[in-house]
């Protein structure tokens, strides 16, 4: 019986958690002769249910003291919140998104539009913006079949932005590419926990890039899962396109990051080599070689694990360098010597060599005389 009880008990605390649900609205709001009508559906036969709402102001700042809105919704009803600053959150016109949260199922959407009463009745057609979960948030994804400038449809403008679902600073990195597949402009951006920005015109966002936006597209990589989309606007007709971001799938190649070139600092001094390689020798590297005498005149010669002459320097005094780049040919032993011979009595001391190779060449500081 208590083990029936338990499986009881699990069900229902099951049953009230099963539907609890964190939903955004991108963007929504009223400004200029923007509007914005929200409407949340209760979907329960024979429960009221109980929705917390939290209107997050654009300008990418720290959301987080928001104060939410209580609000019910009766079984099988929707509630309707025409120009939903107004009318939900009592205030005056602003952008931003509106965050619902609540333990129950519920259904949520706005209608951005033009509101050109003088030529049509009830404004715009305008674009929907469906409400989504957190879970559906994203830390790659894509923003497809975006448009500004002149095309054969028309003239156009993209406006985007994107929201921060996350109690923390979430860091972004965009890229744009243009209508032939084209890196066009990249840019980063550090989100405010539960911030929101934009919407802004990508052009202006991206530094006003040249290349042809009439068919363009923005790739996005984030440190924690956020929400993005854009807003393609006709400059005719003010009508807008809502994009939704786009899931990554696949797995993205490894990033190969451009080689650096490595130093090999060589000093002569009291008869002796000093060689301080600035990292790890190996293979294939671009080195410049740094050689330069503290006092008596000395020359310089290196050679390859063949016997390769690699540099060789008749003769060097004084503190400025003398400054050789060369690509290390293979892994081995490599060898130096003086080649003044009238350097001084320890001229023929003045040999050494060093290893090249995977994992074996010398690290920072090491000495080889």
């Amino acid at each position: 019986m208590r083990a029936r009880f338990s499986f009881v008990i699990l069900i229902l605390l099951f049953a009230t958690t099963m539907f609890a649900k964190d939903v955004y609205l991108s963007i929504g709001g009223s400004v200029g002769k923007f509007r914005t009508d929200a409407r949340i559906f209760n979907p329960s036969f024979d429960k009221t249910i109980t929705i917390s709402a939290r209107y997050l102001p654009v300008g990418n700042t720290d959301n987080s003291a928001i104060v939410p809105t209580t609000l019910t919704v009766a079984p099988r009803t929707m509630a309707v919140y025409d120009d939903v600053v107004q009318s939900l959150f009592g205030g005056g016109p602003a952008l931003g998104a509106v965050r619902l949260t609540s333990d129950d199922d519920f259904v949520a959407s706005q209608r951005i539009y033009a509101d050109e009463r003088a030529n049509r009745q009830g404004g715009t057609l305008g674009q929907y913006v469906p409400g989504l979960d957190v879970t559906q948030a994203l830390t790659k994804g894509v923003l497809v079949q975006l448009k500004s400038g002149t095309t054969t449809l028309g003239n156009f403008r993209t406006n985007w932005g994107g929201v921060n679902p996350n109690a923390a600073v979430t860091r972004i990195a965009f890229k744009l590419y243009d209508k032939t597949n084209s890196l066009a402009g990249t840019t980063n951006l550090d989100m405010q926990p539960f911030g929101v920005f934009g919407p802004t015109n990508i052009v202006g966002f991206f530094g006003n890039p040249t290349s042809d936006l009439s068919d363009a597209w923005i790739s996005f990589e984030s440190d924690q899962p956020i929400f993005m989309y854009c807003s393609v606007l006709d400059n005719g007709s003010e009508d807008p396109t809502f994009v939704p971001a786009s899931g990554d799938s696949g797995v993205a190649p490894p990033v190969v990051e451009p080689p650096q070139q490595k130093t090999v600092t060589v000093t002569a001094r009291n008869w002796e080599f000093t060689v301080t390689p600035s990292a790890q020798l190996k293979a294939g590297d671009q080195v410049k070689f740094i050689i330069r005498a503290e006092q008596d005149r000395h020359g310089f010669h290196l050679s390859g694990p063949a016997g390769q002459s690699l540099i060789s320097l008749d003769s060097f005094t004084g503190n400025t360098p003398v400054e050789r780049t060369i690509t290390l040919p293979a892994q081995g032993t490599y060898t130096y010597f003086c080649t003044f011979s009238s350097c001084g009595i320890g001229h023929f001391d003045m040999t050494g060599e060093f290893d090249v190779g995977q994992g074996s060449g010398p690290g920072n500081g090491d000495r080889y005389e």
